[in-house]
């Protein structure tokens, strides 16, 4: 489990920022303040290992997230053009520093490598040089990577995007696909229904009626190459496309089955869990991300605007629902102020009854300030 990111010259993160982490963390706080900066930080780190199991060239663009180029992701304010990742978790520490990658802009390159105090990078040049001699190619050098644990961690990563895609009553078979990938947008999540079968489809069916208080999910394989899939907004049985239920149900869909499929000790990210859903909902799909993190030893962490999200997870702490503790949790409250875009991070703790211990500026006080106006 990783107990605190640190950014350094990342986005909008000029400044060293280290950023606690819990088992379940909610990012909260207002536009462009830096919660997807946290998020996007272990997507680039996951995505690379994924493709390549190597970290000398960050991936800015591959299946997890599109950052762009070099220029586009280091911070504008600083004069030397690097930035620094650090991850610690329960056994490591990882610092990882990148610059630019002559000739291409969508690689950062490696410029520091250090595990637990040990100057990996040094390690890793030796290596290359001892490799030359031996005229060995590149391809075939062992990978520095593959004994750092934080790092390998990182594969089994899941991520649901807030871009998902809506209602859809098909979907291309595509038998090339990973059986749990179901796409950072949701656009392969009928196709991982068909692969899990049906067990598994009557599970995601059981959580959607909870979450949605009704629900019905059919998949069907209309031809070689399609499958169909049919919700309802009840419990009798009916099923109809898609495009004829409720926009909640198909959006709600591809976190349902992200939760499901994660790794043990693995990572879930989920941004705006709460989009489309009313605010019972969003509290009952708060509860069950709550119930698989505490159930699997998952790492979740949420991005979220919702009031309801944050007091779903104040509402579990009291009920100790799952064995949940107050050292489970945390609120990450991102903020800045209206001149200087360097982020503001605060940590918000939640005792056993549910209750916060800091109230900050634009915290939760939107309905308050609306009252006030109504008054």
């Amino acid at each position: 489990m990783i107990r605190s990111i640190t950014l350094e010259g990342f986005k909008c993160f000029r400044e060293r920022n280290q950023i606690p982490l819990s088992q379940i963390n909610v990012m909260y706080g207002k536009n462009g303040r830096g919660k997807s900066t946290v998020a996007q930080s272990l997507l680039l780190l996951a995505q690379t290992m994924r493709d390549s199991n190597d970290i000398n060239g960050l991936h800015l663009i591959g299946d997890l997230i599109e950052l762009g180029t070099f220029d586009e992701i280091v911070n504008t304010g600083i004069d030397e053009k690097a930035f620094f990742l650090n991850l610690q978790d329960d056994t490591e520490t990882v610092e990882l520093g990148f610059i630019e990658y002559p000739h291409k802009t969508q690689v950062a390159r490696l410029s520091k490598l250090i595990v637990n105090g040990e100057n990996r990078f040094d390690v890793r040049a030796n290596e290359a040089k001892e490799s030359a001699k031996q005229e060995i190619s590149t391809s075939q050098s062992v990978s520095t990577t593959s004994d750092i644990m934080t790092l390998q961690n990182l594969k089994s990563l899941q991520y649901v995007s807030a871009d998902r895609l809506g209602p859809r009553n098909s979907s291309p078979r595509k038998d090339t696909l990973d059986s749990d990938w179901f796409g950072v947008n949701g656009e392969y999540v009928i196709n991982v229904l068909s692969n899990q079968g049906e067990d598994f489809q009557a599970t995601v069916c059981e959580v959607l009626s909870k979450v949605l208080t009704g629900a019905t999910l059919k998949v069907k394989t209309n031809d070689a190459d399609r499958i169909e899939l049919f919700l309802d907004s009840v419990n009798n049985g009916k099923s109809f496309r898609p495009m004829n239920v409720g926009f909640g149900y198909s959006y709600v869909l591809p976190v349902i089955v992200a939760a499901l499929l994660a790794k043990e000790k693995s990572i879930l990210i989920i941004e705006n869990p709460e989009a489309h859903l009313h605010p019972g909902a969003q509290s009952r799909l708060t509860k069950f991300l709550i119930e698989i993190a505490k159930t699997n030893n998952i790492q979740l962490l949420i991005e979220t605007h919702s009031d309801h999200v944050v007091n779903g997870l104040r509402i579990a702490m009291r009920q100790s629902f799952c064995g949940l503790t107050p050292q489970d949790a945390e609120i990450v409250f991102f903020s800045h102020d209206d001149i200087d875009t360097e982020p503001e991070v605060e940590i918000i703790k939640c005792d056993r009854f549910g209750e916060l211990d800091k109230y900050p500026d634009d915290f939760l006080d939107e309905w308050t300030k609306q009252l006030v106006k109504l008054v």
